[in-house]
């Protein structure tokens, strides 16, 4: 079983790394790097979904960008609460559990990536989604207030496509292997 465990956490790694992979190598308004936080956060629990997450931005922080440090709440917030939705629902096999999951993370990434972005770097960070928030504050909004509604529909259209990913990547598993809903 550890083993197992062991292979989802790396699964899910490499998932988050490729999806932010993409990203930078194609800058769409889009982050693609909570894939993997949300698989591990279904297969294995909340907390070490929210782990991944954590894991995720402090590896890319390391090697890649600093910018990515302050972010990891963010992800670990997807974790945790990615898990604790599928244990709510008591699994994710049904059509609706990926738009409940992508709905929900897809308010709370911006809700807590806002902030951050306000008062640590200004508005700014060098993402896709900056026109955006910069066409708002040009517009006569607040930092805060366009870095929260420049982000929202990207997270949205993100989280969903994180969501349906993994609902299509569980439905290939063998579902002898699954414990949705695994509470740690």
């Amino acid at each position: 079983m550890i083993r197992n465990y062991v292979f989802i956490i790396i699964f899910s790694l490499i998932l988050n790394f490729t999806g932010s992979f993409i990203q930078y190598l194609h800058p769409f308004p889009l982050f693609l790097d909570t894939t993997g936080t949300m698989l591990s956060a279904i297969l294995i629990g909340p907390w070490i979904g929210g782990l991944v997450g954590l894991l995720t931005n402090t590896l890319q922080g390391i090697f890649h960008t600093p910018l990515s440090l302050p972010f990891g709440i963010v992800n670990l917030s997807i974790g945790l609460t990615t898990g604790y939705i599928v244990i709510y629902l008591k699994g994710f096999q049904r059509w609706y559990s990926p738009l409940v999951v992508g709905i929900i993370t897809g308010l709370l990434a911006p809700l807590i990536a806002a902030p951050i972005v306000t008062y640590l770097f200004g508005g700014i960070t060098t993402h896709g989604v900056d026109k955006f928030v910069v066409a708002l504050v040009d517009s006569g909004s607040s930092i805060l207030s366009s870095a929260f509604w420049g982000r929202l529909p990207y997270s949205f259209a993100d989280k969903l496509i994180s969501a349906y990913i993994v609902f299509f990547l569980i439905k290939k598993l063998p579902t002898s292997n699954l414990q949705f809903g695994r509470k740690q």
